[in-house]
């Protein structure tokens, strides 16, 4: 099956298409990928969207809401929503469902596996553990990925090429859903699809 994408940014759309992928779809187009207010303002549009056309897989982090939990997310922002759009939050960000792979990350950075998080769900913020991790790396390509002092920017320059080349080439979804029930959440539903035919979606 053939199903559109909905993300933040870069990063997201990498991991909404290994996921589609790993759960034998078909990746179609991506959407987004200009932030979360973005989402917020057209994710009517893109409902209706997914209503007529392809499934979409909507990819947000909780971090980014500002609501109380996950579940009140969906309806927040779609109480009308079509069951053929995939409304997936991570918890709390993308790099959470990431860190769920401590050996891939482990081996990307040059650093034990040990000092990995075994509980990324729980972080306040993944992105920053993940910063931290790779300040701790000797390796030039996980030091790419530390933003240069006296900057504001929260990640370095390679942060995105050096996490999307790791998601696309390294990621264990296997042992991160393990680790991360969001995402375990979210490859069920994706695999429920195999069973559904295109006009008839729970």
């Amino acid at each position: 099956m053939n199903i559109d994408i909905l993300v933040e940014g870069l990063l997201d759309e990498a991991v909404a298409r290994r996921l589609i992928v790993y759960t034998g779809h078909q990746a179609g187009t991506s959407f987004g990928n200009r932030g979360v207010s973005y989402l917020r303002q057209k994710a009517a549009g893109f409902n209706a969207r997914a209503r007529h056309g392809a499934p979409m897989l909507m990819l947000v982090d909780f971090a980014d809401t500002g609501l109380d939990c996950p579940p009140a997310v969906p309806s927040a922002w779609l109480p009308d929503r079509s069951p053929r759009l995939l409304l997936r939050v991570v918890v709390n960000e993308i790099e959470s469902w990431l860190l769920a792979d401590p050996l891939g990350i482990a081996d990307l950075l040059g650093v034990s596996s040990a000092i990995v998080p075994d509980d990324p769900e729980r972080l306040d913020d993944p992105k920053q553990t993940l910063v931290n991790l790779a300040r701790r790396s000797r390796r030039k390509s996980a030091k790419a990925m530390v933003p240069n002092p006296g900057i504001s920017a929260s990640v370095g320059s390679g942060y995105v090429s050096e996490m999307q080349a790791f998601v696309t080439n390294r990621w264990n979804i296997a042992a991160a859903r393990q680790r991360a029930s969001s995402l375990d959440r979210c490859l069920l539903r994706l695999q429920e699809l195999h069973s559904l035919n295109s006009t008839n979606m729970p």
